[in-house]
């Protein structure tokens, strides 16, 4: 598949995992500048993320800047919105969140395996190994308005036990955060057994071009052996040290055909997929 053609099938495509400025951490591109370049290339939309807060507002507004392009956001529960807050997930509701993420950068997980103070984290049970309850309400929103759950940088066992409160709480779009990411890396029989569930799998490019550096055979891989019906490809790109997250995508594409995924199987993780959960 030659470079046109790759061009033409990221067309109506959604990024679901894009990391813009304004933020803390510098960013490859503002917001707009997203919005911009996707529109550009003829995408259906993309997804801010952002570890310190809330992106549902950001969208909003990019979306009166940027017209012709369809810009989501959401809410990320670090310790920076308060952790487990309902309130702050009713008010990114309100404001037209698509996801909630659990805690990525605050998450004990990731805070125990980027080597740092794990007493600042917000952890998901208590000293009992139980849920703690300020999340079930906030499982209960989620159902409510149909939107995503994202398991953010949970640990394998916190992301079994959110994933199973959730389905009980009838939240029924449940994404797992980069499962093939270092700090998140979950086994294929567990992502089988979930897939069965109904669950699904975004699948960033970020881990083969990261410290990680992940053979993206192994992405391939496990498309192949979970499916492509539960698969969302994102970038999880903005950072200044890779390409811009159009280049990003078009690449990831590219990798995944030479791989052997059939291009109607990345329509469906690029497109179909990406749609339906964020109801489009």
């Amino acid at each position: 598949m030659d470079q046109l053609e790759i061009k033409q099938l990221i067309e109506g495509a959604i990024d679901m995992h894009l990391h813009g400025s304004p933020d803390i951490t510098e960013r490859k591109l503002s917001d707009i500048g997203l919005a911009r370049a996707a529109r550009e290339a003829h995408m259906a939309g993309i997804m801010l993320k952002s570890h310190y807060g809330l992106t549902a507002a950001r969208a909003t507004l990019v979306c009166e800047c940027v017209p012709g392009i369809n810009v989501f956001g959401g809410i990320v529960l670090n310790n920076m919105v308060g952790g487990f807050n309902p309130e702050a997930v009713e008010t990114a509701l309100q404001l037209g969140a698509k996801e909630v993420w659990m805690p990525t950068i605050t998450a004990e997980n990731h805070l125990r395996c980027s080597h740092q103070d794990i007493s600042k984290a917000v952890r998901i049970t208590d000293a009992y190994g139980k849920i703690i309850p300020e999340i079930y309400p906030i499982l209960e929103m989620i159902a409510e308005n149909d939107v995503i759950l994202g398991t953010g940088h949970l640990s394998i066992e916190e992301s079994l036990k959110i994933i199973s409160l959730a389905k009980e709480k009838g939240v029924k779009k449940i994404l797992v955060t980069h499962p093939e990411w270092e700090f998140t890396k979950m086994p294929v029989a567990i992502q089988k057994e979930l897939a069965s569930q109904g669950v699904y799998f975004e699948r960033c490019y970020y881990a083969a071009h990261s410290s990680q550096q992940l053979p993206i055979g192994e992405v391939a891989e496990q498309i192949k052996q979970v499916g492509a019906e539960t698969t969302v490809m994102s970038t999880d790109f903005g950072q200044i040290f890779n390409e811009l997250p159009v280049t990003g995508i078009q690449h990831y594409v590219a990798d995944m055909i030479s791989c052997g995924i059939p291009a109607s199987d990345i329509e469906v993780m690029i497109k179909n997929n990406p749609k339906y959960l964020l109801s489009v």
